[in-house]
């Protein structure tokens, strides 16, 4: 059955479904107050010290289960959670899952052992309305679902059976008729949740991506940044944010026009995107401006190494439309330190270091403390050179 082999889900939509799980406090509240009122009526009216004691293992199970959510929340805080470490949590919620089934299912049993008729009801109460929370709130994952209903469901059942009159065969044949019609009900929310999830980090991806090429937008920067940066902090390992944009492209967009200067664009974020690796961050923010995060810097050489080939790479000539165009770039780079520094404040360092850079005609600049960093007036396409804007091929008239 597919249910019970469901295929890999891609990590983002797999970490929001476990983070899904850790939103169930307030039905665990409501479990746990209700179990509390229940129980107590049960070994009220029939003195029986195995609920009693049953009904306490479920109070402290619940509480732990809010706690363990709790310590989930302060975890996961501000970051985004990778695979692995969902998968431990996914695992911590499914030990107490299946304990509070267990617990239920006891004192399922231990209710069809006692002779009262009205506390066979009240616990056939008790045992739908689990179910019923257990097919809304873990069909997420539909494994442990199953396997909690199967354990709260199956053992009850037998014990009801067991009391050999009409009524209670019925019963409890009724219940694991019940049990069985729930893997279809999990199956369609499983379906349906992985669907709905699927299509949203579909469309999601779509508002977060520059339409001309294919990197990521002002608003992917703004979505990702801070948790980069916070990854950056934990893992002690530093980042650097490059701010570039390019020389000599708004007088080669005037000259050959707007699809060759779309061509450039796309020409430049293919060589951008070939010096980046996977946990970078490659970004246009529109225009001829773009934005790479660099990740996993120890030193700053490697931050100066990376913008050297930056600057290389894209000064290099391109050939568009038959024309051999040249522009430049020049970088301008804020360390990620120690410090506690907003995002927005660390792209503006980035970009006051820019402005070093097109001041000086280094190249690049890294951003220091220093009064002379500040915005300049001056554009690149205002000072750089022009001799070399452009050059007919030789082939070419």
């Amino acid at each position: 059955m597919q249910l019970l082999r469901p295929r890999q889900l891609p990590e983002s939509i797999y970490v929001e479904i476990i983070s899904d799980l850790f939103s169930a406090t307030p039905s665990i509240v409501v479990f746990l107050v209700s179990q509390c009122i229940i129980g107590a009526v049960i070994f009220l009216e029939t003195g029986d010290r195995a609920i009693l004691a049953l009904t306490l293992i479920a109070v402290l199970v619940s509480v732990e289960r809010i706690w363990m959510i709790r310590r989930y929340h302060r975890a996961t805080a501000g970051r985004k959670l990778p695979r692995d470490e969902a998968q431990v949590w996914e695992r911590q919620f499914a030990i107490r899952s299946i304990a509070t089934a267990v617990v239920v299912s006891a004192i399922g049993v231990r209710c069809f052992m006692l002779p009262d008729a009205a506390v066979h009801m009240l616990i056939i109460g008790v045992i739908s309305t689990y179910g019923a929370g257990t097919v809304t709130r873990v069909a997420y994952r539909p494994r442990l679902a199953l396997l909690n209903l199967f354990i709260v469901a199956v053992p009850p059942s037998i014990a009801c059976m067991l009391h050999g009159s009409l009524i209670y065969i019925s019963l409890g044949l009724t219940t694991l008729i019940f049990l069985f019609g729930a893997f279809d009900i999990i199956q369609h929310a499983y379906a349906t949740a992985v669907s709905q999830l699927t299509l949203k980090r579909k469309f999601a991806g779509l508002a977060q991506q520059d339409a001309l090429t294919g990197l990521s937008n002002r608003l992917g920067l703004s979505e990702n940044l801070e948790t980069v940066m916070a990854d950056a902090q934990r893992s002690g390992y530093g980042l650097a944010v490059h701010s570039l944009d390019l020389d000599r492209f708004k007088a080669a967009n005037d000259l050959y026009g707007h699809p060759a200067g779309d061509a450039i664009l796309k020409e430049v974020a293919r060589r951008l995107t070939r010096l980046t690796r996977a946990s970078d961050l490659l970004v246009r923010l529109g225009g001829d401006e773009f934005v790479l995060v660099q990740t996993g810097v120890a030193e700053r050489e490697q931050a100066t190494g990376l913008a050297s080939r930056i600057v290389e790479d894209i000064g290099s000539y391109y050939n568009i439309n038959g024309y051999t165009i040249e522009i430049g770039t020049s970088v301008g780079i804020a360390m990620l330190t120690e410090e506690d520094i907003a995002p927005d404040d660390l792209l503006a360092r980035a970009d006051q270091a820019l402005y070093q850079a097109k001041r000086t005609r280094s190249g690049y600049a890294v951003y220091t403390v220093a009064p002379h960093l500040v915005p300049s007036p001056i554009d690149g396409d205002d000072f750089q050179d022009t001799r070399a804007v452009g050059r007919k091929t030789a082939n070419l008239r």
